[in-house]
């Protein structure tokens, strides 16, 4: 596919992402740091879970999952 410009293709990226994770199941991936729970579940061969609140995947055996999707500084 051929863009015009790095913007037009950041849009149809964007939309193509926000489709895919809805035909999924997985959330909206642009709410908090959901796309790094998902790019994480999906590299480890984990479930994805179905809501942004709780677990962020299941592995194999359906035990529930949290990754560390975020970082702060503890000074």
């Amino acid at each position: 596919m051929q863009f015009n410009s790095p913007e037009e293709e950041y849009i149809y990226l964007k939309e193509r992402m926000a489709a895919l994770c809805d035909r999924q199941g997985w959330g909206d991936p642009f709410s908090y740091a959901r796309a790094k729970e998902i790019h994480a579940a999906i590299e480890l061969g984990h479930t994805v879970a179905p809501t942004l609140s709780g677990a962020d995947a299941f592995d194999e055996d359906g035990n529930a999952l949290e990754y560390k999707s975020t970082s702060g500084r503890d000074d």
